[in-house]
């Protein structure tokens, strides 16, 4: 009954040629591994990551996941390697993916977030081998007001330089699925604040949190009463394969459009995820100071991944206990061993072995 699961994925996937833009970050490293798993041709397009503790500067990445190494916004340097490996499937998760960094340099953010994606979006409507297409944008798309859980329908609005380009960039994929993509099926995501090992992005609170462990330093917190949807990587993943395995009639595009996020008893505030690490992971001692903000950030940020349940009857496996002391356990292993711990646990979540 255990590898039905894994099955099912290899019978999706195995062979099928997937175009991965943005597969050295975070979230994308992973989903590169797990697509690997499954036995899918991938090619990946993205920067190479600074930081050399990223899964994607390992040797055995690089090994396994063919990349080319660009930049979204130098169209003209792998225009011709995208139509030569002729991709079936293409998921775009290449951004500037920082709030902070928005603020400091938001003609970048505007120009990578924007017109990156609009680049990728005018390759792709050229291209009759690609059938679907998924976008990464953000739960910070939207209008948020007021205290409220918000669903797919809710007003976009982000306002933060951010926030604005990400919610440009959801309307931007919307309208191209209406417009050009009649032939193919445009997926929207909208995730929750993802955890897991392996982001060492700059001004997010578990890497934030894990650095000043390992360096003994006072860790500083901008918003430590703020609320987020917190939700494991294996999770967000899962989604992904699901909802790239579902058959489903493309030209209804408001069913293409997801929220991904915990039940709203797990979207809990910064404090709270602070206690829990100390609680269920070796973590125990974490030195806090609050710095006033610089910037302005959504207190709140709840949305309903109701539409993923019943659509995909897709909900977060993973405990939020459990996800923080997976994070954690990866962040503290041997960097030659990453890859190896990154695959294991892939392994044992489609295997219903990770509770």
């Amino acid at each position: 009954m255990e590898n039905l699961v894994i099955k099912k994925f290899q019978d999706i996937f195995k062979d099928k040629r997937i175009l991965i833009i943005g597969n050295t970050g975070f979230v994308g490293s992973w989903l590169s591994l797990s697509l690997n798993f499954f036995q899918a041709k991938i090619l990946g397009l993205s920067l190479k990551m600074k930081n050399n503790k990223y899964l994607s500067n390992s040797k055995e990445f690089q090994k396994k996941i063919k990349t080319i190494y660009a930049d979204i916004n130098d169209f003209k340097h792998f225009k011709n390697k995208i139509k030569k490996f002729n991709p079936e499937i293409v998921i775009h998760l290449a951004s500037q993916p920082i709030v902070k960094t928005g603020y400091i340099y938001p003609l970048e953010t505007f120009e990578t977030n924007i017109f990156g994606t609009i680049r990728i979006l005018e390759l792709l409507k050229k291209m009759p081998s690609v059938k679907q297409v998924l976008i990464f944008t953000s739960d910070k798309v939207y209008a948020n007001k007021k205290r409220k859980i918000y669903t797919e329908e809710a007003n976009l609005g982000g306002l933060d330089p951010y926030s604005a380009s990400k919610s440009c960039q959801d309307i931007i994929s919307q309208s191209y699925a209406k417009s050009f993509f009649k032939s193919k099926k445009m997926i929207i995501l909208r995730s929750g604040n993802i955890i897991g090992g392996g982001d060492w992005s700059e001004n997010r609170i578990i890497p934030d949190i894990v650095k000043s462990y390992i360096n003994k330093k006072i860790l500083k917190i901008r918003s430590i009463n703020s609320t987020r949807p917190w939700i494991h990587i294996l999770d967000v993943i899962h989604a992904i394969l699901l909802i790239l395995g579902k058959k489903s009639n493309h030209k209804k595009r408001d069913d293409l459009i997801f929220n991904l996020s915990p039940s709203t008893s797990r979207q809990v505030s910064v404090k709270k995820i602070i206690e829990l690490i100390k609680e269920n992971t070796v973590i125990k001692n974490i030195r806090l100071k609050i710095v006033n903000r610089k910037f302005s950030e959504k207190k709140y940020l709840n949305i309903s991944s109701k539409r993923a349940f019943l659509k995909l009857n897709w909900k977060t496996k993973l405990s939020l206990e459990r996800s923080l002391k997976l994070t954690i356990n990866f962040y503290l292993t041997k960097k030659k061993i990453l890859i190896n711990t990154a695959e294991n646990q892939i392994k044992e979540y489609f295997s219903n072995k990770l509770k």
